[in-house]
């Protein structure tokens, strides 16, 4: 039993997605009073979502109010309760479980190797969701999709889906764990995860250890 758990661990961690305590969703009231900025700070780093608007003017994500890991903003008349979405399913294990998840992922970062274009034009250009350099949770279209990855130490296939709301999930077998997008990264829990473009799909590299770095190809 404690070998089954240690795969699973080791397969989230190959999908770059490991790790992290649950807890319950918190609701934040914040008011853009006089039609100036104002940031509300976050207790624990989550999925934002507008709760109820209770301004007359409109709250328009990534225009009048958008967030980070750190708060909530609004600007020009917008006040609203929104929800931050920090309860998830995912797993946690012990430090020797991260450990050994993260010492696996040495060939998976041989394998995925990053094609980069420099002269590729940014798709948040060309995308009407796109509101602008204050919009920290906007997704670009490259990203969203279903990916799989591959971690060949351990023989496990993972399933990473990416959505145009910036809800994440990571599969393998019968597991599943949750994250989400922000300021171009992935975030599960404490961790997060740079994202970059391959020719294939997309690469996910752990801020603060640039050996979890896994190569993922787009199915869908």
């Amino acid at each position: 039993m404690e070998r089954t758990r240690t795969l699973l661990y080791a397969c989230l961690a190959g999908a770059g997605l490991w790790g992290f305590d649950a807890r319950a969703d918190d609701t934040i009231t914040c008011e853009s009073r006089n039609d100036r900025y104002q940031s509300c700070a976050i207790a624990t780093a989550g999925y934002v979502t507008l709760d109820r608007q209770l301004s007359g003017t409109a709250c328009t994500q990534g225009r009048t109010w958008d967030y980070d890991r750190r708060e909530i903003w609004v600007d020009d008349g917008c006040r609203a309760t929104f929800r931050v979405h920090t309860d998830s399913s995912g797993h946690h294990g012990s430090d020797h479980d991260a450990k050994v998840a993260a010492g696996v992922l040495i060939g998976a970062a041989i394998l995925g190797a990053l094609a980069h274009n420099a002269d590729k034009k940014d798709d948040k250009y060309d995308d009407d969701r796109y509101q602008g350099p204050r919009h920290t949770s906007y997704v670009p279209s490259w990203m969203i999709g279903t990916f799989e990855g591959y971690n060949p130490v351990y023989d496990r296939d993972v399933t990473l889906t990416i959505g145009a709301d910036g809800r994440a999930s990571a599969r393998t077998r019968d597991q599943t764990v949750e994250g989400w997008i922000n300021e171009g990264r992935l975030n599960v829990g404490s961790t997060s995860f740079d994202i970059d473009r391959s020719r294939e799909g997309l690469v996910t590299t752990q801020l603060g250890d640039r050996h979890n770095e896994v190569r993922y190809r787009r199915v869908h």
